[in-house]
């Protein structure tokens, strides 16, 4: 299957090498093994070469997903996924450029996208190639250690001007933005979307591995919890904005630059949407932090986030108090406050999961035929995601909502 997906790979670069002028090109490829923080694709690091040209470096995912899991999924929420990076790449990110190149941002504060090359979207030969950021120095975070404040404060930052380059998108450019909210709509839910099949898995998990004083009260929350409140939480909020809602370490990338200062990039726009801001903070926090963390820094992370986000509108020419008010995000906040909790439960067990426990093809490589793959890594939940879920679990019912 590797092969295949490596063939897939080859043909792009072919294309990738004519547009660029890349006589008798030669291609370097290597895929990339799974490390437990991407089951959607197969990653490969490739190399362009020609010569009397510079090499050219690029990181691409071709899409592993099978026919059984694309009929799981439908149609409409298939066909969905595969375009929004693609539209990310070729549409906003260029928006989002102009907005910066209007307003005089300085190169400190603007959002880093790496180069895009590419993609393809035939049947069974979907893909996407960008710049590849390895050969720069950036690499992932370990998936099984809780965030830092160095790291936490410098994702959200980046977070922030995510999310403050969307509002601007808005005003500046509302026609688009109407059309990117068609874009990245989410389909309907059904009752055995799978989706909500994983929140139901999840929840069942999260169930059995809380200490037995905490599982009447998460019980009791969840028994009252219903699909209509699921779906509301990926529904857009009085102050819409185009969020990642894939945003924790495993999709960020870092480096320490040369004067000692830390770096991080965010990637993988493959779940875009329109919704809350607020559900890309509580998803990095809950899926990306410890109970330690969040018991010194959570409050402090919350309001770092607001300041860098009323900072990043001002640079774009945007009043906070008109664009989105401290009082408006606080209300936001607190109801969708639940959603770390529904995240953490249906993210921990396939964060933390022991490589041993990936369900794998004959190749050796991750195989995502159907989601009942992804549903039998939720049972095997580690003595890390047992911490990690009760660590969440006495949050919440610190705060009152178990």
């Amino acid at each position: 299957m590797t092969d295949a997906r490596e063939q897939v790979l080859r043909e792009i670069l072919q294309k990738i090498a004519a547009e660029n002028n890349y006589e008798n090109p030669e291609f370097e490829t290597a895929h990339v093994p799974t490390t437990g923080a991407n089951f959607s694709s197969q990653l490969f690091h490739a190399t362009i070469k020609s010569r009397e040209k510079e090499d050219i470096n690029v990181f691409a995912k071709v899409l592993v997903m099978g026919e059984t899991m694309r009929q799981q999924f439908g149609k409409q929420a298939t066909d969905m996924m595969l375009n929004i990076e693609p539209y990310f790449y070729t549409k906003l990110a260029k928006k989002y450029k102009e907005i910066e190149d209007k307003y005089d941002v300085p190169d400190e504060h603007r959002l880093i996208v790496p180069k895009y090359y590419g993609h393809s979207m035939e049947y069974l030969k979907e893909a996407v190639v960008m710049q590849d950021l390895s050969k720069d120095g950036f690499i992932t975070y370990d998936r099984f250690k809780s965030v830092d404040w160095d790291y936490a404060s410098k994702a959200i930052e980046e977070m922030a001007k995510l999310h403050a380059l969307s509002i601007a998108h808005q005003k500046e450019y509302p026609d688009d933005f109407e059309e990117a909210k068609k874009v990245l709509k989410r389909p309907d839910f059904e009752e055995k979307n799978p989706f909500l099949e994983m929140f139901k898995q999840g929840v069942a998990k999260a169930l059995e591995l809380t200490r037995e004083e905490n599982r009447p009260k998460i019980r009791k929350f969840f028994e009252s919890f219903d699909s209509n409140q699921f779906v509301k939480f990926y529904m857009p909020n009085k102050r819409p904005a185009i969020v990642h809602s894939d945003y924790r370490p495993s999709n960020l990338l870092h480096k320490i630059d040369e004067d000692g200062k830390l770096q991080v990039v965010p990637v993988d726009y493959q779940s875009l949407l329109v919704g809350s801001v607020v559900m890309d903070l509580l998803y990095f926090i809950f899926t990306g932090s410890d109970g330690a963390f969040r018991a010194k820094h959570y409050d402090q992370l919350i309001d770092y986030y607001y300041e860098n986000l009323a900072a990043a509108l001002k640079r774009l020419n945007l009043d906070p108090e008109e664009a989105f008010p401290r009082t408006d995000f606080d209300e936001e906040l607190k109801e969708m406050l639940s959603f770390g909790l529904i995240a953490s439960c249906m993210l921990l067990p396939v964060i933390t999961i022991d490589l041993a426990d990936v369900p794998r093809g004959e190749d050796g490589e991750y195989e995502s035929e159907s989601y009942d793959d992804m549903f039998g890594m939720l049972k095997n939940a580690n003595a890390l995601c047992e911490q990690r879920i009760n660590e969440v679990v006495d949050d919440y019912v610190r705060w009152g909502i178990l």
